[in-house]
């Protein structure tokens, strides 16, 4: 099998130059209300109310060469992670032989409150786009929800912006000749996290493909295994990832109300045998994405850990 980094899964080991994502979520969490900070007012702000951030210090150069001196074929790489210019990220990848096997846009199109809002997170995703195949890319993941509506949205007009978003996604992967895909998201708030829904997505969506996440799907109380069954045909790419059921608050919460939360590999509920069995019947081509945690004093040697598990399962079973 050929496995990727998720560069999630070191994020703090990457040099960043703006707040990602996750930062800004947590922001708003803490209620944050200034509306584009600097790395340094975010940063300034998450320590400031007990949550220790700093900056990494891989540049993307350092990031290829780790992949490559650790065993992965490929990066997996979050967009605002991804900020190379494209022609000197593929230089570097060319030189190391690694693959940029994804590009995760994350545009809430869940959320877009009129024409204009939409068409600003459309072009943003289309900007990656081009960024992204520039360097290499042939596979991006469309994140197109918040974990929760927006204030005031019914769940079918979340549902709708949803669809007219990958529409134009795929519309403009297919123009540049590329793959878009989606995977379930871990929020049973969101009308993307169960199989019934992924279907009416499927069906709404031609063309769009699934990225299938071993562990998102059991927000939804369903079994991955049997989700990665149920949508095979159009799988074009894995997120291997293990949870483990928790008495402490988190993130996420399945509709039973349990708390659950990220845990290394093997050690949580997701049967990774099972998926590596059924990818070598299937005789899958694509990666296999790394993500979540594995047992170290930091994130590098955990990607590592984590990677070195993985192998060692694919050639037992």
């Amino acid at each position: 099998m050929k496995y990727s980094l998720m560069s999630h899964m070191i994020d703090q080991e990457i040099k960043l130059k703006k707040p990602t994502f996750i930062h800004r979520l947590i922001l708003r969490d803490m209620g944050y209300t200034g509306e584009d900070p600097t790395l340094e007012e975010a940063f300034a702000f998450l320590n400031a109310h007990g949550f220790p951030a700093k900056n990494g210090s891989l540049s993307f150069r350092d990031l290829v060469r780790f992949a490559r001196e650790n065993g992965f074929d490929g990066l997996d790489m979050m967009a605002h992670h991804f900020d190379e210019d494209p022609a000197e990220a593929r230089a570097v990848l060319e030189e190391y032989g690694v693959t940029l096997s994804a590009v995760n846009v994350l545009v809430p199109f869940s959320d877009a409150g009129s024409d204009g809002e939409f068409a600003g997170m459309l072009q943003n995703a289309k900007d990656t786009i081009d960024r992204g195949a520039a360097a290499g890319c042939v596979s991006f993941m469309v994140m197109p929800a918040n974990y929760a509506p927006a204030q005031g949205m019914t769940r079918e007009e979340t549902y709708q912006n949803i669809v007219r978003g990958l529409r134009a996604c795929v519309a403009y992967g297919k123009e540049k000749g590329v793959t878009i895909t989606t995977e379930t998201l871990e929020s049973v708030a969101t009308p993307l996290c169960s199989t019934g829904e992924m279907l009416r997505l499927f069906a709404d969506v031609p063309g769009l493909k699934y990225s299938h996440d071993t562990g998102n799907c059991l927000m939804a109380l369903e079994n991955p295994l049997a989700t990665y069954e149920r949508f095979k045909d159009r799988v074009a790419s894995l997120h291997f990832k293990d949870y483990i059921y928790t008495e402490e608050k988190t993130r996420m919460m399945d509709a039973l109300g349990r708390y659950a939360d990220l845990a290394v590999p093997g050690e949580g509920v997701v049967d990774f045998a099972g998926h590596l069995k059924a990818l070598k019947r299937d005789n899958y081509q694509g990666f296999i994405t790394v993500e979540g945690r594995g047992r170290a004093d930091n994130q590098l040697d955990a990607a590592i850990a984590a990677l070195r598990y993985f192998r060692e399962l694919e050639k037992a079973v």
